[in-house]
């Protein structure tokens, strides 16, 4: 079965929206799809944050890119990520050397977040995978 991986290291929308679309369109296609979020992007799986902004160089279509969410012409990254769990073959993890930096609970976490694993073992993961991609 072919397989993607994908490690996010930015909380920023337009960071999130390409790595989780390309994360359930391969799980809805029927591949194994693993998501490692890291460094800021860990922010974006805690409970109480909601990103919100994009990166500088795309600031100018922020507005657009919330107008378009909140008409519903698009769905936010969050309702893309959850449509690939439904699948069973999404996974997604959180960067353990990242929870200690931000020092973080495995409860702070929202509950689709399938485990806390080291880099070593993502890694150990991803080695497999037919696409590896990396995401900043």
């Amino acid at each position: 079965m072919p397989k993607i991986s994908i490690i996010i290291a930015s909380e920023k929308l337009d960071k999130l929206f390409p790595a989780t679309t390309l994360a359930t369109t391969a799980a809805v296609m029927g591949w194994d799809a693993e998501l490692f979020f890291t460094f800021w992007a860990l922010l974006a799986l805690k409970k109480d944050y909601e990103p919100k902004e994009v990166s500088t160089d795309y600031k100018s279509y922020e507005d657009d890119l919330k107008r378009a969410m909140n008409f519903g012409f698009i769905p936010k990254w969050r309702d893309i990520l959850e449509q690939g769990k439904k699948t069973g073959r999404l996974k997604v993890y959180a960067c353990s050397t990242t929870m200690d930096l931000f020092k973080l609970k495995a409860d702070n976490l929202l509950e689709y977040v399938d485990g806390v694993v080291s880099a070593a073992y993502f890694l150990n993961s991803a080695k497999d995978s037919n696409i590896t991609l990396f995401i900043s």
